[in-house]
């Protein structure tokens, strides 16, 4: 056993048995995170711009009506009632 996995053994071991759950539940949900064969889970890529940073997410038939979609829904918005 590593030097580091034996000091989170320490640490659990200090843990009252009653609050353990919790934390045994977060362990199993970064199980996925070791399996990932050294693969970094930050994003190595810097947008150059924020305008257009979720574009590869938009869906084509949409766009054309962004501008309109914006107005309609601040006309929406302060329409008096």
């Amino acid at each position: 056993m590593t030097r580091i996995k034996a000091r989170a053994m320490e640490i659990l071991q200090e843990i009252p048995d009653d609050k353990i759950v919790p934390i045994i539940e977060v362990l199993k949900g970064l199980r996925p995170l070791s399996a990932q064969d050294g693969k970094s889970m930050v994003n190595d890529e810097t947008p150059s711009s924020v305008m257009g940073i979720c574009s590869k997410y938009a869906s084509p038939y949409l766009v054309p009506l962004e501008k309109e979609a914006w107005s309609e829904a601040v006309k929406e918005k302060h329409a008096i009632r």
